[in-house]
């Protein structure tokens, strides 16, 4: 018969023997990529292709600290900034884009790389519906988990709190297809520069078809309005990464991102918002609204992710490349002196689109 004294033995074996397994398994699958990331003791810690769930503010942020040299510009944002391929922009360019990326997250990144010895020339910033919600609906979320040295928690926590944990059977299944059975398709493959190379797939098969690949129709206009509490948030990271760069001597660029039109709609009247505050502050580039790209969903792979060719328009506007070609329609240079007529157009824009789909008189 086990006395307790074994039997406590027992129990506390069983439970360490089955911690040790889960530890292992997190470990070898890494599905969020922070052991090979953080926890790597390589100092390039690149691959061709990524775990699924790859959380890329700590892999993108861990990058650029071991290689601080490496790059002197970074375009951020959410994902929809990911197809802005930076090989083409000047300078030593990372695209540090991720999912659902928030103002307050790029901002305690670039404070890190600065007190990295980062030698920052221009950051580039996307801006969407994205940039101006909440934090806390990310926060908890293991694929949005800050980096220790921007702000998240400590690397002991971090450890604990992605390895010591029961791994999902979607996580096992994807790993098992992307190891085991080799199955790329819409894997997440990030090029040398950070680039999101992972819409390739999509990109062929519009190429071949000649046809959208997603559908998406309004059948009722219901604006969707930003958290208040959140939008000041943004602009006060706004207005300190503004402060950073006169301290430190790097240029910032804004942009706002073309969504789809349909998608567009529900976002237009807080955007319009933003736009002015924005205005007050810095000059910025809008590709939103309705013009001859955002109406067109070959220009999409989905109805917020805008194709790889739009990326080349924006970059090349941006840029004021004489020699590209870019539609007349599609982006433009926002300041203070003229932000109330681009609105006064935008907004006359919206009705029109409206009424043409019968959702207003």
């Amino acid at each position: 018969m086990i006395n307790d004294r074994k039997w406590v033995i027992l129990s506390l074996s069983l439970l360490l023997g089955w911690a040790l397994v889960i530890l292992a398994v997190n470990l070898y699958v890494d599905h969020h990529a922070v052991r090979m990331s953080v926890f790597s003791f390589k100092k390039d810690i690149r691959q061709a292709v990524y775990p699924d769930g790859t959380n890329q503010q700590i892999f993108n942020a861990e990058h650029v600290f071991r290689n601080p040299e490496a790059y002197d510009s970074f375009l951020f944002g959410s994902s929809r900034s990911a197809v802005i391929a930076v090989e083409k922009l000047p300078g030593r360019f990372y695209n540090m884009s991720y999912p659902a990326g928030l103002l307050a997250q790029h901002v305690p990144i670039i404070h890190a790389m600065l007190n990295k010895g980062v030698k920052i020339e221009r950051i580039w910033v996307g801006l969407d519906d994205f940039s101006f919600k909440p934090a806390s609906f990310s926060e908890n979320a293991l694929v949005w988990i800050m980096h220790p040295d921007a702000g998240g928690p400590s690397r002991t926590e971090l450890f604990f709190r992605y390895f010591f944990r029961k791994p999902s059977l979607t996580e096992l299944k994807l790993w098992k297809d992307r190891v085991l059975l080799g199955k790329m398709k819409a894997r997440l493959f990030l090029a040398a520069d950070g680039t999101n190379l992972g819409w390739r797939d999509k990109d062929q098969l519009i190429e071949q078809t000649g046809k959208p690949i997603f559908g998406f129709q309004i059948k009722k206009y219901e604006p969707v309005a930003f958290n208040a509490r959140a939008v000041d948030t943004s602009f006060r990271m706004i207005e300190q990464l503004l402060a950073l760069s006169r301290e430190h001597g790097f240029s910032v660029t804004f942009f706002i991102l073309p969504l789809y039109a349909p998608y567009y709609v529900t976002q237009a009247e807080s955007l319009f918002t933003v736009k002015k505050r924005l205005a007050g502050l810095a000059d910025y580039y809008d590709f939103s609204g309705f013009n001859s790209v955002t109406s067109d969903p070959l220009n999409f792979y989905d109805y917020s992710h805008c194709r790889f060719r739009v990326g080349d328009m924006m970059a090349k506007r941006i840029l004021n490349d004489g020699e590209a070609t870019v539609p007349d329609d599609f982006g433009v240079r926002v300041t203070r002196d003229n932000v109330e007529a681009h609105l006064a157009a935008q907004r006359k824009d919206l009705d029109a689109y409206l009424r043409g789909l019968g959702l207003k008189p």
